[in-house]
């Protein structure tokens, strides 16, 4: 069943929430309870219960973080890390453009080549988030391949960095074509069973894609954060548990859905431009309108506004679908502006504001 079908509803939710907000009013979804503070990402309810076949089917209600939409090397880097739960298990599941697949990675090594390198915190209280790791924190690996081979693996972080937990119950499979592949991880709940799933219940995370080029790892990217999230739980994004998306949570978790990066890149075939890309999810890509950039001077004013244009890439059933907007590397001093963007939705109502996020990230995008 596609997105369109699954959200038609929301479309004209959307337009509501639109006509509302135009005149102060408000509409909220089935009595979904607010964010919490410091929320920066969602898990969304499954619809059904989620078979883990490597087929990302099912998938099309869950929240999405997009990353790498601004790599040179955009077919074999560009991917979706999507994100689950019902009262059994917490579910991940990865889309990811990739031509060139290989996890050359040893036990132990999982990490060296293409795959994902996870970090999950379910403690409550003053442990949960803490600058140390304990038990119901934990660091682990997956990747769909062994070697050039489609065949799943997961494997915990020894020593440092993780806790002693024993994860039972863990399934995982993948599905491998000529543009890339897709994952699904289940981790049941009953390996922490000092967490309650229920709509509202926080837990952090960060998703780490790592990328091989046919041999080792050579690139990373994170989802929320940085490898700041290897040494410290603190470094990973609180996300919230919630039953359905209401668009009023656009307001916390839009950074998230619709990242934004601006970089001028090493390599143009132009006179020198400065880029800015936004990343569209899946779900949204029906009901984005527009998308710009607004140039502010240091002081926070806006100087100008440059309309971005949406464009798809990669097979088009995936629906990677990014906006991109360009301005020359002259018009302004660089360290003496900065930008934000802004995603409007069809009947013109902001979605989102976004701004480039202020990360040391150890990932090298402008080749």
């Amino acid at each position: 069943m596609s997105n369109r079908t699954l959200f038609r509803g929301f479309t004209l939710l959307l337009g509501l929430v639109a006509c509302l907000g135009s005149v102060g009013g408000k509409v909220a979804v089935a009595d979904e309870p607010p964010l919490g503070k410091g929320v920066r990402g969602l898990v969304t309810r499954a619809k059904k219960p989620i078979a883990v076949d490597g087929k990302l089917d099912e998938w099309s209600h869950a929240f999405c973080t997009p990353v790498h939409y601004n790599h040179g090397k955009l077919n074999d880097r560009a991917a979706q890390f999507y994100y689950a739960w019902d009262e059994g298990s917490l579910y991940i599941g990865l889309r990811s453009l990739d031509r060139r697949p290989i996890d050359i990675g040893e036990p132990g090594s999982l990490w060296n080549g293409d795959a994902v390198e996870f970090y999950l915190d379910t403690r409550t209280g003053e442990k949960f988030r803490s600058k140390d790791w304990s038990e119901g924190a934990i660091h682990f690996f997956f990747s769909a391949f062994e070697g050039t081979k489609v065949k799943p693996r997961w494997e915990m972080r020894k020593g440092i960095a993780t806790s002693d937990v024993v994860l039972e119950g863990v399934e995982i499979a993948a599905k491998g074509n000529p543009d890339g592949y897709e994952l699904e991880l289940k981790i049941p709940w009953i390996n922490f069973p000092g967490f309650t799933p229920k709509a509202g219940s926080l837990i952090a995370l960060d998703a780490e894609l790592c990328s091989a080029d046919g041999a080792g790892r050579v690139d990373r990217t994170f989802a929320f954060g940085s490898p700041l999230s290897v040494q410290q739980p603190a470094s990973q994004a609180t996300m919230q548990l919630v039953d359905v998306f209401d668009p009023d949570y656009f307001t916390q978790a839009g950074p998230a859905s619709f990242p934004c990066w601006v970089e001028t890149p090493w390599v143009q075939a132009e006179r020198a431009e400065v880029v800015g890309v936004v990343a569209i999810p899946p779900t949204f890509v029906p009901y984005v309108g527009s998308v710009e950039f607004r140039l502010h001077d240091s002081s926070g004013h806006i100087v100008k506004t440059v309309p971005a244009t949406i464009e798809p890439f990669g097979p088009e059933k995936w629906e990677f679908v990014r906006a991109v907007a360009k301005w020359p590397v002259d018009e302004f001093v660089p360290g003496a502006y900065f930008a934000s963007a802004r995603v409007l939705a069809k009947t013109g109502k902001p979605l989102a504001t976004v701004t480039p996020r202020m990360i040391q990230e150890a990932a090298m995008t402008g080749r």
